[in-house]
């Protein structure tokens, strides 16, 4: 599979971002995602760290689990991509600009 259909699937982010707080048995997970409504059900939540594990983003050591060398990296390219994401968000351009540049530099 790969991994960026794991990521984009819903919760895996989050769940990734728990972990690194350190919220990292089964059941606080499931129970911040609830608290920040970010809600998947058991058998999701238990899928998505299947999946995080078989990606080794994540490895677990008895009830709990822990980002990887790769989990921490792959955290590193969201927030970068977040802060891509901001930028250009802040980045407005009037429509009689983008009407002016037509097809040119979209």
């Amino acid at each position: 599979m790969s991994i960026f259909n794991v990521l984009g699937k819903k919760g895996t982010i989050e769940i990734l971002y728990k972990i690194k707080e350190g919220v990292n048995s089964f059941t606080s997970i499931k129970n911040a995602l609830d608290m920040e409504g970010y809600g998947v059900s058991t058998r999701t939540l238990a899928e998505r760290l299947n999946e995080l594990e078989e990606e080794n983003l994540i490895q677990k050591d008895g009830s709990k689990y822990y980002l990887t060398k790769k989990g921490q990296e792959a955290i590193e390219i969201i927030e970068n991509i977040m802060k891509w994401e901001a930028k250009w968000k802040e980045a407005k351009i009037p429509k009689i600009i983008i009407g002016m540049l037509g097809d040119k530099e979209r």
